[in-house]
């Protein structure tokens, strides 16, 4: 048994857990992250958790190498300068591309035109060469909700194939109702 890795929990979980249910789902809905002192768990509007903060002595959290891995595939990709510009200005846009070998790619972005231009011109790294078509977008009000929506665009994306392109199939039905109204 291991004991959940939010900074002030102590629920026992099951050894292939790192955070018991209340908080799995918490960090899986993006209201809590890691700290960057201690690599526990905390609440996404705190740079650091309360222990850290207070600068009580604690144990550093050690994570399997699989969860880090995991963790890390779903991050949103951007700078630290990007954390510090427009963090708060809306709107953003969470997008999906197809790419010519039939991969989906979600990002998110304050400028959609701009970035879809980036994309096609092959000066995005992970696109560059494949084609990319936008199939679908959302409007979010904050970086932060666009960088979650990502995230989960992400996973869905890896865990649910079926279920993104029936999301995909649902908004382009939508956008083709649009043009003959």
């Amino acid at each position: 048994m291991n004991i959940c890795a939010y900074w002030n929990c102590n629920s026992l979980i099951a050894d292939s857990m790192f955070l018991c249910i209340s908080h799995y789902w918490s960090f899986k809905d993006g209201f809590i992250n890691q700290c960057p002192n201690c690599g526990r768990f905390k609440g996404i509007g705190y740079d650091l958790c309360l222990n850290c903060f207070h600068e009580r002595r604690v144990t550093k959290w050690k994570a399997r190498q699989t969860f880090m891995s995991e963790i890390r595939k779903y991050e949103s990709e951007h700078s630290d300068k990007w954390k510090k510009h427009n963090k708060d200005e809306g709107p953003f846009f969470t997008y999906v591309l197809k790419l010519s070998d039939g991969t989906f790619y979600p990002g998110h972005t304050d400028n959609l035109r701009a970035r879809l231009s980036e994309h096609r011109d092959g000066k995005t790294k992970s696109t560059a060469g494949r084609e990319p078509k936008l199939q679908y977008f959302e409007i979010q009000p904050t970086r932060e909700n666009a960088a979650s929506r990502e995230a989960e665009l992400k996973k869905l994306c890896d865990n649910n194939p079926r279920e993104i392109r029936r999301m995909l199939i649902e908004f382009g039905d939508c956008i083709s109702e649009l043009e003959f109204a």
